[in-house]
This record gives structure tokens, C-alpha cells and sequence, in this order.
């Protein structure tokens, strides 16, 4: 029974770990294009949270920070919220144009 316990809760961490990578492989996806569609450096992504937030067939909010450039000399972060792989928002602070 404890091995079976085991084999159940290994399945479950792998399910858990293989959509995780998929909606991060999908928010990065997501800010390049945002970045290009802007004429933007993207520089960096990060996994900011996940939050329990039932949503329109989601249960969980996604926030991802990134950092770019858009000029090649500074650096500015923004933010990616998701529900799912649904956009809700991106949080850009004012930055310079060059």
C-alpha cells in the first residue's frame, strides 16, 4: 500500500511539474511576442507567483516578471498576470523611447 502511496504522489508531482513548465514555456512565448510587437529587448522572465483564482475555467493566476530594454541601456520590469493560458494583463511601467 505504501508503495502504491508512493507511485500515486510521484504522478501527481510529475503532472504538477510538467504543466508548470508548459505555462511558463507559454508566458515566455507570450512576452517575446509583446516585445516584438513593441520593439522591445526582452532580457529576462521569471515565475512570480501563482494564486488560487477561479477564473472562466482556470483555477490559478499566473504572474510572471520580465525585465527589457528599450533602448539598450536601461533596464525596465514588467509584469505578466495570466489565468491559464489567458492573458489578463501586462504591467508596463513608462520607459523611455529612443
Amino acid at each position: 500500500m505504501g508503495s502504491l502511496l508512493a507511485i500515486v504522489v510521484g504522478f501527481i508531482g510529475v503532472v504538477i511539474f510538467s504543466h508548470l513548465r508548459k505555462q511558463a514555456e507559454l508566458a515566455n512565448a507570450l512576452i517575446k511576442q509583446y516585445c516584438q510587437q513593441q520593439q522591445l529587448q526582452w532580457l529576462s522572465t521569471a515565475q512570480a507567483g501563482i494564486a488560487w483564482y477561479p477564473h472562466k475555467g482556470s483555477l490559478f493566476r499566473y504572474k510572471y516578471n520580465f525585465e527589457f530594454s528599450s533602448n539598450g541601456e536601461n533596464a525596465y520590469q514588467a509584469c505578466l498576470v495570466m489565468a491559464g493560458p489567458t492573458v489578463l494583463e501586462f504591467i508596463v511601467p513608462p520607459y523611455a523611447i529612443d
